[in-house]
């Protein structure tokens, strides 16, 4: 059972977990708009967001070794996973807002759909069986969607990511004492 201040420890260790997380999502924000203009910057979107649960099982890890001394339960490590991603989720949220309120002025949507008219896009979707005119207008009605429609989007893909990655991190970064010793084992006697 953890206590009142073992979780207030929790939810602190998870914030600042969550803003170094929450940074590295801004940064592959950033490549991914940048990507628009220079394919280069892809592979940096890809790392970035590729890297989302080695730096999250790592983040655990040092909790569960540094602050818990090597052992944490399965809810606590879920716990831990949860909010520090719901954390980092309020910042690339944030972040989302502040761009496409103060800094796009339409300008991802414009690329999009530039790119989308390019004839060897058009003839990609086609053989693909998709129709380049529906996706045009589908782009063109999510271009009207405001900011904070883009931040609330953003923050709730987040958090379904998060439950995600916590049930499948928790189970891989458990450990619990059993007879004074530290055990991947999950049956306590």
């Amino acid at each position: 059972m953890i206590t009142p201040t073992e979780y207030i420890q929790l939810k602190a260790y998870a914030r600042q977990d969550g803003l170094i997380l929450g940074l590295i999502w801004i940064a592959a924000m950033a490549c991914f708009i940048g990507s628009m203009t220079n394919a280069q910057w892809q592979m940096g979107f890809f790392l970035g967001t590729l890297s989302t649960p080695f730096v999250v099982f790592w983040m655990l890890k040092h909790y569960r070794d540094r602050v818990l001394q090597g052992s944490i339960s399965y809810k606590r490590a879920f716990a831990f996973i949860a909010f520090t991603m719901v954390y980092a989720s309020l910042i690339i949220a944030a972040a989302t807002f502040v761009y496409f309120y103060f800094i796009d002025d339409g300008a991802l949507f414009g690329t999009l759909m530039q790119n989308i008219k390019l004839p060897e896009v058009q003839q990609a979707f086609t053989d693909a069986g998709m129709s380049p005119k529906e996706i045009e207008e589908q782009l063109q009605m999510v271009a009207q969607s405001r900011p904070i429609d883009f931040a609330f989007s953003v923050f709730f893909e987040g958090i379904v990511i998060a439950m995600i990655h916590a049930a499948l991190l928790a189970i891989l970064g458990k450990k619990v004492k059993k007879n004074g010793y530290i055990s991947s084992n999950t049956s306590v006697q």
